[in-house]
């Protein structure tokens, strides 16, 4: 683990997963990052790479060749290396070998970038090709927040809020969640609660079809989390459906499988590409509000 501090903030990063494990307001005294719960979700925090969410069935193929992926890709378990730390900054790089070879066929340099500055936690996420072909792929974040709660996981007083009427699209999930059946309507709105039934709805609220710049967690007892997305294709809201009083705010490059799904992943809906020797790289940040 490695802790990084401002004045305002200390944020404890795990190199397994290059993820959160703390978002500790240290002018309040309080946790503001979910801490897990067997019954919820034991997660906290995931670096998404090289795909988002679910492949049906675990596997999709590059040039006809089959390989597996598990849920959200390679960086889940994977032990990053510490490559730069300073108080306030701590660099992880996860380079391709012999073994992601098996599973991923690119030849890659990702290095994930934690920074704290004030009441601000930056994060980036920094792609190199360093093989002689086009990679495909795709990435994201997911930090929970954690939200207050009215008796038995009731978090419906926290709201998402929006800075602009929104008339997204959102890719609807099948019975399960995982997987989408299709892209769809949804009605407009400048705030989202985060109530349960919400996510008993919807499973995963995947939008798109919008300019997703910047939004607000407001927590029932006032506390206000701010993001700054920088215009991701697709922004993704999860929660247990009964469960847990947290709310995942996910920025995506990509998006899960569809039910009958293009297996080529050169041919998937919202899948990414770079050249050889080209970098791709995205920022979002969390700013606590005083």
């Amino acid at each position: 683990m490695s802790i990084i501090k401002s004045n305002s903030l200390s944020i404890e990063v795990n190199e397994v997963g290059s993820t959160l494990e703390s978002v500790l307001d240290l002018q309040r005294g309080m946790e503001l990052l979910w801490q897990g719960s067997e019954d919820s979700w034991t997660g906290k925090d995931v670096t998404i790479f090289p795909f988002v969410a679910r492949l049906k069935d675990e596997y999709y193929t590059v040039d006809g060749v089959r390989y597996p992926m598990p849920l959200h890709g390679l960086c889940v378990d994977h032990a990053f290396e510490i490559s730069e730390i300073s108080p306030s900054k701590v660099e992880h790089k996860f380079t391709w070998n012999e073994d992601t070879l098996k599973y991923y066929p690119y030849k890659f340099d990702l290095r994930v970038i934690h920074e704290v500055v004030g009441d601000k936690y930056i994060k980036t996420m920094k792609l190199t090709n360093v093989d002689d072909k086009d990679m495909y792929f795709m990435l994201g974040g997911h930090p929970a927040i954690a939200l207050t709660a009215k008796g038995d996981c009731d978090t419906s007083e926290n709201y998402i809020q929006f800075p602009r009427f929104m008339r997204p699209k959102n890719y609807y999930l099948n019975e399960v969640g995982h997987l989408i059946t299709h892209l769809g309507d949804i009605d407009g709105f400048d705030r989202l609660y985060c109530d349960k039934a919400l996510m008993r709805e919807y499973k995963t609220l995947i939008l798109t079809d919008e300019k997703f710049d910047e939004i607000k967690v407001v927590r029932g007892d006032g506390i206000k989390i701010g993001f700054t997305l920088n215009n991701p294709p697709m922004l993704a809201f999860w929660s247990h459906p009964d469960k847990g009083e947290y709310i995942c705010v996910e920025p995506w490059w990509g998006i899960p499988d569809a039910v009958e799904p293009k297996r080529e992943i050169k041919e998937k809906e919202r899948v990414n590409s770079i050249k050889a020797g080209e970098v791709f790289e995205y920022t979002f940040t969390m700013q606590i509000e005083r």
